[in-house]
């Protein structure tokens, strides 16, 4: 007899989706975290009355009928969170050094939009637009994923854009819709939400990112950590059993059961196991090798995650007011080139500006909901490292004992993020009332993730679809994957893992 009829391995946005839905059904979960508090990038911290969401930002397709939508009314959580909806006039400011865009809500608006900029590139820009339109349409396939060689075949014959851009980066798709270089830019500034450039990123990753927030772009009224709490508020009115600071290091099968054992000696059974760790993790830290079959083994072999980013989270009492900032966000660029505006980050000296960073405010897009002190704001600013990263020689080093030399690197790159966003936000500086630092070692050791990757496993071509665990198995019966090695990174794709994933569990603990 098991202890639990499925253990669910770490609380990100595909964990506690698998183990609601699970919950749902009857079905007894236990949810281990090795954190000391559940949802991985969902959680929040506060210091000194400022408080920070870590990977939320905003989400899309939560207008009715929208696929988010149908997630939480699935959950049965649409009620225990409300959104605020940005600003649909533009919600997302690409500044570049010669023009700003802003995304809008509605496609159709947004090409509008576009060709107001680019009056003389009409064709361009409807055949993007007929391509987005050609990729939902794949995507919406009434028969469904093909199930076999003859569904493979018949699926592309209806579907060929699959042919000409599924394997193909997304800057090769731009190339053969237009060469004019500020379109282009124009077309490639939401490939940041890839954690990739343009020439290295998935082409239909970046098209269904860019499609994402065509309905409109949206922020949890309390923040990440309101969201996070639906889910576990949902979880204990389903009797999960919910453990965190139980880091788990072994998942072994003992004959039809999976043994689950943590760090502190800790042993549970169960029948089936979803993993919400890093797939590189799962098969080469965790799972027992003499489960992982010989396929199984090369695939893993050959993954590689994503590249870290670099976070300034502050506390200010500056009036944001009067700044440039309001609740949408700005992606700035120093080139028109976006290639070359990452390119630079890894080529950067220590004292250059950021040619590349993201820049919100969740007390601008959430005022009531005291993200900060009366009368001050909660900011961060966001960028990007490659693997190569200058803070690698400390990988491995536990959070806040890595020595003089890692907090005066940190400091020094951190003081340069807040100055390189000061041409938007003009003495920011001199109001820091509170700022914290993080680099990639600090989500591999707070959030656990592979290397400090930011969205899971890298979302390059050969790692779109069947080059990463789509459809959350990976040949070990009764264990499943869920998270941003599946579908893809982000909140929405974790949680539709979570929901696919618990389907499966289903089927398999009824056969």
């Amino acid at each position: 007899m098991t202890d639990y009829d499925a253990i669910v391995v770490g609380s990100g946005a595909g964990g506690l989706g698998a183990a609601l839905r699970m919950s749902q059904q009857r079905v007894s979960v236990l949810l281990l975290e090795a954190a000391p508090s559940f949802g991985g990038y969902l959680n929040a911290f506060t210091r000194k009355g400022y408080s920070f969401d870590t990977g939320l930002h905003y989400l899309g397709k939560l207008a009715p009928g929208g696929s988010f939508r149908m997630l939480l009314e699935l959950l049965e959580i649409d009620k225990e969170v409300s959104f605020i909806e940005l600003n649909p006039d533009g919600f997302d400011r690409f500044c570049f050094p010669d023009f700003e865009l802003r995304l809008c809500k509605g496609k159709a608006q947004y090409q509008e939009r576009l060709l107001g900029l680019f009056p003389n590139e009409s064709k361009p820009i409807k055949k993007f637009f007929h391509t987005i339109d050609q990729l939902l349409k794949a995507l919406s396939d009434p028969k469904g994923p093909p199930k076999n060689i003859l569904d493979k075949i018949g699926y592309v014959l209806r579907h060929p854009v699959l042919v000409r851009y599924f394997r193909s980066t997304y800057q090769k798709m731009i190339n053969g819709i237009t060469r004019n270089p500020l379109l282009q830019a124009a077309l490639s500034a939401h490939c940041g939400n890839s954690g990739l450039p343009p020439s290295m990123a998935s082409a239909f990753l970046c098209l269904m990112l860019l499609d994402h927030y065509f309905d409109g772009a949206y922020y949890p009224k309390g923040g990440s950590a309101a969201f996070r709490d639906a889910f576990l508020s949902g979880l204990r009115g389903h009797k999960a059993v919910l453990k965190a600071g139980a880091p788990v290091t072994r998942i072994e099968r003992r004959g039809a059961e999976f043994c689950v054992s943590t760090k502190s000696g800790d042993q549970y059974t169960a029948r089936a196991v979803v993993s919400n760790a890093d797939p590189i993790i799962t098969f080469r830290q965790l799972v027992d090798p003499a489960l992982i079959p010989k396929p199984l083994a090369k695939k893993v072999a050959r993954l590689r995650p994503s590249a870290g980013a670099f976070y300034a989270f502050i506390g200010t009492s500056l009036d944001l007011a009067a700044t440039q900032l309001s609740d949408a966000n700005i992606i700035h660029f120093d080139y028109m080139d976006v290639n070359r505006c990452f390119e630079t980050l890894q080529e950067r000296d220590e004292t250059d500006p950021f040619s590349y960073y993201f820049l919100t405010s969740p007390s601008l897009k959430d005022p009531q909901s005291l993200h900060a002190p009366q009368g001050h704001h909660t900011l961060q600013i966001i960028t990007g490292f490659g693997h190569n990263h200058p803070f690698v020689p400390w990988t491995g080093t536990r959070s806040r004992q890595r020595g003089e030399a890692y907090d005066h690197l940190k400091n020094r790159l951190g003081v340069q993020l807040v100055r390189s966003a000061e041409r938007y936000l003009p003495g920011l500086s001199d109001h820091l009332e509170y700022v914290e630092f993080a680099t990639p070692l600090s989500s591999e050791y707070w959030v656990n993730s592979f290397q400090g990757a930011n969205f899971g496993l890298e979302q390059t071509p050969d790692q779109f679809g069947a080059g990463r665990f789509y459809d959350c198995t990976a040949g070990i019966e009764g264990l499943f994957l869920v998270g941003s090695g599946t579908i893809s990174g982000g909140v929405l794709s974790c949680m539709a893992s979570g929901v696919w994933a618990a389907s499966q569990v289903l089927d398999f603990l009824n056969t």
